[in-house]
């Protein structure tokens, strides 16, 4: 028999990835704000997890092996503008998640930002030091996650990227599409990250689903370099102006939140864990133009 699992946020960036792998697989239950279905053969329940009567309804009714919580609130300065609301999707959402969902497997996804950013990469290990709300929402939500009753993985990562259509949070959309239109881009070059494709990490929740592998795991492209490299690589490959490509310092983008400056991650662990590698940049963003250009 299948295994069933309800996969939040599964019209984000990563949840359609997550939903291409998994729908062959295993039974999808996928929940997200939006009353429009995904293009996938899923079960998909429109739901806001902040809504405690309602979650536990679709829990009952569909009794999940597993969660797969994907759904946050990723807009960094939008998180430190309004913190109620950050602490509400980002906090509280989770602890009510993993209170009706007990003896199960709870895979939550982390992120870098748990981190200052003074000395990455980092480990799993290493000392965590959130700078804004969203970083605490996300070392606040790791400690509730830490004592669920049952099988526990949390997934730190950075930077996921595609080229998703609809979606806001896409970095590489926003590259391809400002240079296709002739729009010169400012892109910050005091960031250092390795940013991780939604498809790679889809194929990696797999297989922790799978093996049911407990514990704390780094996720993150092979490849550690400033956002603006990364800007310049994917004009490279797909064969666009570089030249309106300019350079801009984190402290005058004038940003609500503070940014962990030299962060990213690194993975060893998950490596000899579970076998899996971390693809580099260039196939990656080559892989998505071919993909583009065969729709």
């Amino acid at each position: 028999m299948k295994k069933k699992i309800l996969v939040t946020g599964a019209l984000g960036q990563l949840g359609q990835a997550v939903l291409e792998e998994f729908h062959n697989h295993y039974h999808v239950i996928g929940v997200d704000l939006h009353d429009n279905s995904p293009n996938y053969p899923i079960k998909y329940i429109p739901l806001d997890i902040t809504d405690n009567k309602k979650v536990k309804q679709v829990i009952e009714k569909e009794q999940p092996d597993t969660i797969l919580h994907l759904a946050a609130m990723t807009n960094v300065d939008g998180c430190e503008i309004n913190p109620e609301l950050a602490f509400k999707i980002n906090v509280s959402a989770v602890e009510t998640l993993c209170a009706l969902t007990e003896n199960r497997h709870f895979i939550h996804i982390s992120s870098d930002y748990v981190f200052d950013g003074k000395n990455g990469p980092y480990s799993e290990t290493d000392k965590v030091n959130p700078i804004n709300v969203y970083g605490q929402n996300k070392l606040d939500s790791e400690n509730i996650v830490k004592k669920y009753k049952g099988t526990w993985t949390i997934l730190r990562t950075n930077v996921v990227f595609d080229y998703t259509k609809d979606s806001d949070a896409s970095f590489v959309k926003w590259v391809v599409d400002s240079l296709k239109a002739g729009k010169p881009i400012r892109v910050v070059d005091d960031q250092w990250n390795n940013p991780t494709w939604t498809v790679s990490m889809a194929r990696t929740l797999r297989l922790i689903v799978d093996r049911e592998a407990g514990g704390l795991f780094n996720y993150s492209g092979r490849d550690w370099l400033h956002r603006l490299d990364f800007a310049l690589l994917i004009a490279d490959i797909f064969e666009l102006n570089k030249d309106l490509i300019s350079p801009i310092s984190t402290a005058d983008l004038k940003q609500a939140a503070k940014r962990p400056l030299k962060s990213g991650l690194i993975t060893p662990l998950i490596e000899e864990k579970l076998g899996v590698t971390c693809d580099p940049l260039d196939d990656c963003l080559k892989e998505i133009k071919h993909r583009i250009e065969s729709n």
